[in-house]
């Protein structure tokens, strides 16, 4: 009787395994997150009131108007950034609250 060949490298193993949990897309919103504080930085992040990430959208509560308007005109270079960083195209807006 010969055996089954199930082999998968690692990272096959536990993309699979987080799809099958029903847990991909919430490890995705983590991910997106931590890649919008690492690209504002110290600075612009003492601005930011609130972020998170809801049915594939970025939203950013910012405390200064001035900052805000800013950032208006980057939004679609964030969502990039993110994006790339990722891997796929996860986030398909950004809003600033």
């Amino acid at each position: 009787m010969k055996r089954k060949n199930n082999q998968q490298n690692l990272g096959e193993a536990i993309r699979s395994f987080i799809s099958e949990l029903g847990i991909e897309n919430k490890l995705l919103a983590a991910q997106a997150e931590e890649l919008f504080e690492e690209m504002m930085g110290k600075y612009i992040m003492n601005y930011v009131e609130l972020y998170y990430v809801k049915n594939r959208e970025l939203f950013v509560r910012i405390k200064s108007p001035e900052l805000k308007n800013e950032l208006q005109y980057g939004k679609s270079k964030i969502q990039d950034h993110i994006n790339e960083e990722i891997g796929k195209e996860y986030i398909t807006s950004v809003n600033f609250l």
